[in-house]
């Protein structure tokens, strides 16, 4: 059974070695705080995960702890404002 990771990022880049360590968070794939990602164990990303050790909290899991995404979940949710060419009442 293959293994995954399971990574959260807990602290903020800012104030670190901002340039080598946002390089290595966004390749991850963490985008924003407190975010979880489910990768693939591999020597590559457990290297990445040297450099930010003291940014993100990670632990092993079987593959089939990995929950199942939606579909058509975007994970965002899109409010639209009003339309334009139209005159509010």
């Amino acid at each position: 059974m293959a293994k995954k990771l399971k990574m959260t990022q807990v602290r903020s880049i800012i104030g670190s070695q901002e340039k080598k360590h946002k390089a290595v968070m966004r390749s991850l794939g963490f985008r924003k705080n407190y975010r979880t990602i489910y990768q693939n164990d591999t020597p590559q990303i457990r290297g990445m995960l040297g450099k930010v050790r003291h940014l993100v909290e990670w632990e092993e899991i079987a593959e089939k702890d990995v929950p199942a995404v939606e579909a058509g979940s975007a994970g965002y949710t899109v409010i639209s404002g009003p339309e334009k060419g139209k005159a509010e009442a």
